[in-house]
């Protein structure tokens, strides 16, 4: 019987994992205010599907929001990084999957290294400023405030470790600086997407409220792969490894990876 109750436990979100033993690693970066555990249910399927994969904690997530202030931009850059190379010393092929935030850091990771796959989910290049108003409140409310409050969401996970209700995001509010480190990598990565030449999938979908769809489309007709793929869901909001169309996400996940595949 599913347990249907909230995952309140944030150790629970914090717990970095290694799935698998297959001949391929996948690395799966996570969003804002959460953590590895937003990463579950695909990265258990990625095992079944023949693959290594692991789940990172960006630093200063999963606590609380003092520790997301004092994290930066260098600090979750450095850890996908250190990871990556990790990886690289004991697999040929490294997928790197990243979702909002990770998707941003996989494309900074992508123009430093010959990455063989990416796949960016929810890809945040342009934000929809009414409810994320980035640029606004840097620009002008710098000097009043120093957090900016978010919205409370529960998203159900099924997964052999933990099945319920996750909070997202965890943290009520985003410290201003936070948002503020968002917008430099979003203005390191967007004008050198043509330097990017790993094969790409960019799942996104038309119903985002976070991340405007704009940004899947910018992202497909900048970056400078010859193999690079649109996946539009329809009915999805930002959190679209667990709403109602994951399967259509994890699907395409699969087929894209099939070459890498052993099943």
């Amino acid at each position: 019987m599913l347990n249907n109750s909230i995952l309140y436990d944030l150790t629970i979100y914090r717990e970095e994992f290694t799935l698998g033993h297959g001949h391929a690693a996948c690395l799966l970066v996570h969003g804002l205010g959460c953590g590895p555990i937003q990463m579950r249910e695909l990265a258990e399927d990625l095992r079944e599907w023949g693959f290594t994969a692991r789940g990172i904690l960006l630093p200063g997530h999963c606590g609380n929001t003092d520790g997301l202030a004092l994290s930066t931009l260098h600090d979750w850059s450095e850890k996908v990084e250190a990871e990556y190379r990790q990886l690289k010393r004991e697999y040929k092929e490294v997928v790197v999957i990243g979702f909002s935030l990770g998707a941003l850091l996989t494309l900074q990771l992508a123009l430093h290294h010959p990455i063989e796959k990416i796949i960016l989910m929810g890809t945040p290049l342009f934000l929809i400023r009414e409810y994320l108003p980035v640029n606004t409140l840097i620009g002008f409310c710098k000097i009043f405030l120093k957090k900016v409050k978010t919205w409370k969401k529960r998203c159900y996970i099924e997964s052999e470790a933990h099945t319920g209700y996750l909070h997202q995001p965890i943290n009520s509010h985003y410290p201003l600086q936070t948002l503020h480190e968002i917008k430099q990598i979003i203005k390191t990565v967007k004008p050198r997407l043509k330097d990017i030449k790993s094969a790409a999938l960019v799942i996104h979908s038309k119903k985002d409220m976070i991340a405007a769809p704009a940004s899947a489309r910018y992202v497909i007709k900048h970056l400078g792969s010859t193999n690079k793929r649109l996946a539009w869901l329809k009915r999805s909001h930002h959190l679209i490894m667990y709403d109602d169309e994951k399967d259509v996400v994890f699907e395409a996940i699969k087929e894209f990876l099939n070459p890498f595949a052993t099943d």
